[in-house]
């Protein structure tokens, strides 16, 4: 299994504002300022792995025969016939079929074909991508949850909490290794006198900022290999930490 550097989610971390209890700092919330490839109205098949959700890139086969396309894996409704040697788009894969844009002789469709008419996909390509979409699935859950595991890469736990208030790295003998850390406040009172004009006591009230958490998060060879953390920031799963599998390459 080879290792991607990749990431699959391409999102822009944003920090969260101050909470009620009044921290001002928190590992960040998620919004995407680009196309949002994940909210397609497209009404998806059961079982089928679309490729538009998770994927920044084109994947690209070739048509190999004048096979017919349908919209539907049910083949309900006809869209034309394949023509062949012709660059194919592929949206989506499922057990028996592919979901492809490509030409067809009544002019450029998509939808779902035969697996023998699109070729050009490197060996083991459909294993690989199961395999991706599975581990796609668990990082998913866990950007939208705020959470970070063991085996996420730094533009994965970045995208799931935001930018780090510290970067860090340290080189030993056994390679580099880097970390990031997350640093929460929260504002104490400070009661004090000061003076009025008239040269009397008034009793007033300040806030500074005191450290209440801090987690760190470190990396090797760009994965999560360690995350430590105090009181005031928790971003494991039920109190423990979660290890999702090693990124995959698709090709």
């Amino acid at each position: 299994m080879k290792i991607s550097k990749s990431l699959p989610l391409v999102l822009v971390p944003l920090l969260l504002a101050s909470s009620a209890l009044g921290q001002l700092r928190r590992p960040g919330i998620v919004t995407v300022e680009r196309e949002d490839r994940t909210s397609s109205r497209l009404v998806k098949e059961d079982g089928a792995i679309y490729l538009e959700e998770m994927m920044v890139e084109e994947v690209f086969g070739k048509t190999t025969s004048a096979a017919p396309i349908y919209s539907t894996l049910s083949a309900d409704r006809w869209l034309g016939n394949l023509i062949p040697g012709q660059k194919a788009v592929l949206l989506a894969v499922s057990e028996k079929a592919y979901r492809v844009r490509a030409q067809a002789k009544q002019g450029q469709v998509a939808g779902w074909v035969s697996k023998a008419a699109v070729a050009g996909f490197p060996e083991g390509f459909e294993e690989n991508l199961r395999e991706f979409h599975a581990r796609w699935v668990v990082v998913k859950e866990l950007i939208e949850k705020h959470q970070v595991a063991l085996g996420m890469t730094v533009e994965e736990v970045t995208a799931s909490i935001g930018p780090p208030d510290k970067r860090s790295s340290k080189i030993t003998g056994e390679g580099r290794t880097d970390a990031l850390e997350y640093i929460s406040y929260e504002r104490v009172p400070q009661t004090g006198l000061s003076y009025d004009s008239f040269g009397r006591p008034v009793p007033t009230t300040q806030y500074i900022e005191v450290e209440s958490g801090r987690v760190t998060i470190e990396f090797s060879d760009d994965m999560v290999t360690a995350i430590s953390e105090t009181e005031g920031i928790d971003l494991a799963v039920n109190g423990a930490y979660r290890v999702v599998p090693r990124p995959i390459v698709l090709f």
